[in-house]
């Protein structure tokens, strides 16, 4: 019997509803607070551990053949330090070697018509290098389309990649790629991200791939999968593939195919001697944050650690590969109790209401050509993507 209830536990689906906060999308393009739900199916063998912090020894001097770019959605200094006080230890990515803080405000902040960007226009930023409206994903003010990263790395003959928790055509992977004046519109981001010839794109949002959707990808030469046994028997064969593993977001960080697995299947299928492009977000810490939940978050901020840890790893045996951790956004207005210990990190320390807000974040490099982006104290988002063309642009020669 109890062998039973066991499998019947471990094949049950569970359902979760979680607030997406100021990444949600009211009908008007603005942030607004609205309501999803998370299908969770299968529980990875991948278990969540903290990652023994390690630094690591990458290769400063080569020319940039490969840039990891790795967003905890959310993800703001004090969160970091607070996780830091519950592992009792630092976090691997406080081990790499050069650090600055970002701002992030959006040309919405700018202009007064918003208190605070929203993911939309800081993946924007990130990818293009231009500030603009929240809700928009890869134009302008203007509406007009702007080069993603994406689509300079394809420009430079390297391969591109996207892995993500969340939809895969949600805001931060499709900044890096799509090109809409309404981040909601998730079927039309989609249709246009299987038509851009991202070598590897892996999340969630199956909802999302409509009949429509699913012949613009056929067309377009992509191995559409949905289960993890399916990711790890992809060869470097398989050059274009989706993978849609949940039909909602993927929250729960122990959600099969991890974050770590996502992540180490990429960079195999990736790897090549022209390079590539590979964006990683840490999706849910910001959903966390909005829920007011510390104890998810801490989670959430694990399972992206470990991440990073896997990455410098690899990193460390690819000389030329940059590796750049940072977020789009403070979410929670995080504060600290002077002398805090593990139990002082609780859901008090949320302080604004699970908003997001105009605090600085952290850029954390390392790798080839790291050393120059964090020179200066303070830089934008926008100099992020900026610096990414700039390393690469030899490539264009």
């Amino acid at each position: 019997m109890k062998k039973l209830l066991g499998i019947i536990l471990a094949t049950i689906m569970v359902v979760s509803v979680t607030a997406c906060g100021n990444d949600s999308i009211s009908s008007s393009g603005n942030s607004a607070k609205e309501t999803t739900t998370v299908a969770e199916t299968t529980v990875s063998t991948d278990k969540l551990a903290w990652a023994d912090y390690k630094v690591y020894n990458l290769d400063q001097t080569s020319k940039v053949n490969n840039i990891i770019l790795m967003i905890g959605d959310g993800m703001g200094e004090n969160i970091i330090k607070a996780t830091e006080i519950v592992k009792g230890d630092k976090l691997v990515m406080s081990g790499m070697k050069n650090k600055t803080h970002v701002t992030t405000y959006s040309q919405s902040v700018k202009e007064g018509k918003e208190k605070f960007t929203d993911s939309a226009a800081s993946a924007t930023a990130l990818s293009t290098g231009t500030k603009t409206y929240n809700g928009c994903i890869g134009v302008d003010k203007d509406g007009n389309d702007l080069e993603t990263i994406c689509e300079y790395a394809q420009k430079c003959g390297m391969k591109t990649g996207l892995v993500d928790r969340h939809y895969i055509c949600h805001a931060t992977p499709a900044g890096m790629v799509a090109h809409n004046s309404f981040r909601g519109a998730y079927k039309a981001i989609l249709g246009e991200m299987v038509q851009s010839d991202v070598n590897v794109m892996l999340g969630g949002g199956s909802q999302y791939y409509t009949p429509s959707v699913q012949k613009k990808a056929e067309s377009s030469g992509y191995k559409y999968i949905t289960k993890e046994s399916e990711l790890m028997n992809l060869t470097k064969k398989d050059d274009k593939v989706l993978g849609l593993f949940a039909y909602d977001n993927m929250k729960n960080p122990e959600l099969s195919p991890s974050l770590v697995t996502q992540t180490s299947k990429a960079l195999d299928l990736l790897e090549n001697d022209n390079g590539f492009f590979l964006m990683v977000e840490g999706s849910n810490i910001d959903v966390s944050e909005a829920e007011l939940n510390m104890d998810d978050t801490i989670k959430q901020v694990e399972a992206f650690d470990q991440s990073v840890d896997y990455v410098l790893a690899w990193a460390e045996k690819h000389p030329g590969t940059l590796v750049l951790v940072t977020a789009d956004h403070e979410t929670g207005g995080v504060k600290i109790p002077k002398n805090a210990t593990a139990k002082d990190i609780n859901n008090d320390c949320f302080t604004s209401g699970g908003d997001h807000t105009n605090t600085n974040v952290l850029l954390m490099a390392d790798g080839a050509s790291s050393k120059e982006i964090c020179k200066n104290k303070l830089i934008d988002n926008t100099d992020i993507a900026k610096y990414m063309r700039k390393v690469l642009s030899y490539k264009l020669k």
